[in-house]
């Protein structure tokens, strides 16, 4: 294999398609600012659920779409990822994260009555998490691709 091949390739393991990477940030970025909104205007703002009608309603529709969007990365950059060993505990955490407010929208959709409060505001903290999980991730792997290449270029 030649010397391009093997940067090209050192490069390429796990990449998730430009496209498939900007849905991805764009979707997030919606959800995230959307669920921000909606916290931020129902609890300190003391706004009632009428007036909060487009945050709760952009928020989960976003929602579920950045669930597809991450189930979507499973077997193209996560697995693939994982197998070569690059970036693991960020993107387990994340991934953690992710299922873990899956799992507390569940709660808050079908959970009985007496989880609603816990499911809320664990669905709050972890929505918050990932604002910091999600980037640190997305830095680690760059910096990670970075270190793969000056070790493929040395060599």
């Amino acid at each position: 294999m030649s010397h391009q091949n093997k940067l090209s390739t050192a490069k390429r393991i796990g990449r998730m398609a430009r496209w498939h990477k900007n849905t991805a940030y764009t979707v997030l970025i919606t959800c995230a600012s959307t669920g921000l909104m909606w916290f931020g205007l129902g609890e300190f703002a003391e706004l009632l659920p009428p007036q909060l009608r487009f945050w709760w309603v952009t928020h989960g529709i976003s929602g579920l779409l950045a669930l597809c969007i991450i189930g979507s990365a499973l077997p193209q950059h996560l697995l693939v990822t994982w197998r070569s060993h690059r970036n693991r505990f960020a993107g387990a955490m994340a991934t953690l994260i992710f299922a873990l407010i899956a799992i507390s929208t569940g709660l808050l959709f079908y959970g009985n009555e007496g989880l609603h409060d816990p499911a809320k505001w664990m669905h709050i903290i972890l929505g918050l998490g990932l604002c910091l999980i999600f980037p640190w991730h997305i830095i680690k792997g760059r910096k990670s691709t970075a270190r793969l290449l000056q070790r493929t270029v040395i060599r």
